[in-house]
């Protein structure tokens, strides 16, 4: 399955997925599918997402490489291993850990920047 696909946008226009463990890498694959006659990736569904996990910089760096830095979102494994900062920087870091989870929740305003949440 390329990246450009996982979910119908056509039925489900809304309907915003998250692969949880990044993936398990899987992303990462798209090249080698690719060469194996998989058919190019084409754009990444602005939809989908795959969360950081424990993954470290390294990991989390490729998946922002191959998805781009919208389709990657804080995630963790506690109580077993803590998030780890991808060590890409302040703007990199606030997209993952903030900008990008309240798109994916729905609580982001892409029209006019972030909105309150009421408590």
């Amino acid at each position: 399955m390329g990246l450009a696909r996982g979910r119908r946008a056509d039925a489900l226009p809304s309907l915003r997925v998250v692969f949880a463990a990044a993936a398990g890498l899987a992303p990462l694959h798209q090249e080698r599918y690719t060469a194996r006659g998989g058919g190019s990736s084409g754009a990444v569904d602005p939809g989908l997402f795959v969360d950081t996990s424990s993954y470290g910089p390294r990991a989390i760096d490729a998946l922002v490489r191959v998805l781009g830095i919208d389709a990657v979102v804080l995630g963790s494994d506690q109580p077993y291993a803590s998030w780890r900062d991808p060590e890409l920087g302040e703007a990199a870091s606030e997209r993952i850990r903030c900008q990008n989870p309240e798109r994916l929740l729905g609580l982001a305003d892409p029209a006019h920047g972030r909105r309150e949440v009421a408590a």
